[in-house]
């Protein structure tokens, strides 16, 4: 994707909670390298707007990608599963992980606002091509979204 905006508002939980979290699921790391600008209800953000709490930034996320695979047809298929229980090789190079970021200071920000009972996430990939012409659209791959607040 060429960046993501939260299809439905979520709703802010309520205070006090101590650190708010953004959890990126299953995030695909094979193409270009890129940094993954996090704002909260703001959806006309792009790569202009500063990274500013002001304009509704709340964190960034780096990725550093594989740029592509390099070997023969299936070199870089990424198996579903171990061959069996006792499989201790690593895991596959290019499996997809979760990514956490810190998003507390932009959260509590909207939740001290009274008429804000909910907030969008807009997430803006600044790709790194590594040639003039390595195309940096479609770099932003995740399968789920979560948000995660922790009480003391």
């Amino acid at each position: 994707m060429d960046r993501y905006d939260s299809p439905a508002p979520i709703p802010i939980p309520e205070p006090p909670f101590y650190r708010a979290d953004l959890a990126f699921h299953e995030v695909d790391h094979s193409g270009l390298s890129y940094e993954g600008r996090i704002y909260l209800n703001n959806p006309e953000a792009d790569a202009e707007i500063p990274p500013e709490l002001e304009s509704g930034y709340a964190g960034s996320f780096y990725v550093f990608g594989s740029w592509g695979c390099l070997g023969d047809e299936g070199h870089c298929d990424v198996p579903s599963a171990r061959l069996h229980a006792f499989d201790r090789r690593p895991p596959h190079k290019l499996t997809p992980y979760k990514l956490v970021v810190e998003i507390t200071e932009a959260l509590t920000r909207l939740a001290g606002d009274p008429g804000t009972r909910e907030f969008t996430v807009s997430v803006v990939p600044i790709p790194e091509p590594l040639l003039d012409d390595d195309d940096t659209s479609d770099v932003l791959h995740f399968t789920r979204l979560s948000l995660l607040t922790y009480e003391q």
